[in-house]
């Protein structure tokens, strides 16, 4: 488990490092130990709209809205978010692949 929980949790970094290098992405996912789901706001997209182009292109992610996270989403200054969980036998060229058609979607 400890060697399954390592892996998820890189490659969740490597996925919050790479959105935060996308102009008009804001990673949300804040405190001192981050688990693998990763939370991202995308500036001009809606939540559900980024979701179903992402999906539609193989990759498996959520979207959340208010609702979901009040106080964060209060502070964050963000009405939804793009949730996107990176699991142990994810492969670093898939969560690539998932950055890639994310900043493309955000151009549709």
């Amino acid at each position: 488990m400890d060697t399954g929980g390592a892996r998820a949790a890189a490659l969740a970094t490597r996925l919050r490092d790479g959105l935060a290098a996308i102009p008009g992405v804001t990673v949300l996912d804040r405190g001192p130990r981050l688990c693998a789901i990763v939370t991202a706001h995308v500036a001009g997209v809606t939540a559900p709209l980024l979701m179903e182009r992402l999906r539609s292109r193989g990759v498996n992610t959520s979207s959340l809205d208010r609702a979901a996270a009040v106080l964060d989403f209060d502070d964050a200054g963000v009405e939804g978010a793009l949730r996107l969980s990176p699991h142990y036998y994810n492969t670093e060229s898939e969560i690539d692949r998932a950055l890639e058609i994310l900043e493309e979607s955000m151009g549709d």
